[in-house]
């Protein structure tokens, strides 16, 4: 017997056992939906591999989204960790979804689906990017063999390489995890974005959590302190 259909605000009065799909509400809808879904996939992702972010632009689904991680384990992490987080200046609310995701019974036995979904999760980049993405990352791999290469320390930390698909608001909900941030100054003509903290330690700590950290699978923040 197939079980009735339920809105998604009402899965989590049904059943709140562990599952590898979050349920998210309380999402800030004024915010453009490819920048909330790729903020979303940056912060989700740090627990581990995300398969999935489902997100509708409906009048019913609005505000919410389904974050679908491989296993029970990051999922657990991410719940306990981001519930209650600022996004764009709305708490996360988060709960275990009702329903096992379906993305699992496709997966059983077909290993390519896997990359499937993993290619129709990462943010659309412009096509003339590709070039410039397969630079950057040479670049960056023989710049950050190199442990002296970040800079006299400071309360400024300066990001080089940007895409230019990165927002100020991406990047800002990305450093406002860490302590003491103040604020953030992107100069998207250059691909360089300046990120403040009320002192030297806090930036230190964002330093280390924030390099090469990919905000996609091929592209790593580059991150040091900036000149004084």
């Amino acid at each position: 017997m197939n079980q009735p259909y339920l809105h998604p605000a009402q899965q989590i009065n049904q059943d709140s056992a562990p599952k590898e799909t979050l349920y998210v509400t309380g999402l800030n809808d004024k915010i453009k939906l490819e920048d909330l879904k790729f903020v979303l996939y940056i912060l989700f992702s740090q627990f581990g591999e995300v398969l999935q972010i489902v997100m509708k632009k409906t009048q019913k689904l609005r505000g919410q989204a389904f974050i679908v991680f491989q296993n029970i384990t990051y999922a657990t992490n991410a719940k306990s960790a981001l519930s209650g987080m600022m996004v764009y200046e709305k708490p996360l609310i988060i709960e275990f979804a009702y329903k096992k995701s379906v993305i699992f019974d496709r997966m059983e036995g077909k290993f390519y689906y896997k990359q499937k979904q993993q290619k129709e999760l990462q943010p659309t980049l412009p096509t003339d990017l590709i070039k410039e993405k397969k630079q950057k990352k040479l670049e960056d791999k023989l710049n950050n063999n190199n442990i002296f290469n970040q800079g006299e320390v400071n309360n400024v930390l300066l990001i080089e390489s940007l895409p230019s698909f990165v927002t100020e608001n991406m990047l800002s909900e990305l450093f406002r995890q860490y302590p003491g941030y103040s604020l953030i100054k992107l100069i998207n003509a250059r691909g360089l974005a300046f990120v403040e903290y009320q002192n030297d330690d806090q930036a230190t700590v964002a330093l280390k959590g924030l390099s090469n950290f990919k905000i996609t699978p091929e592209c790593q923040l580059k991150v040091k302190y900036a000149k004084k």
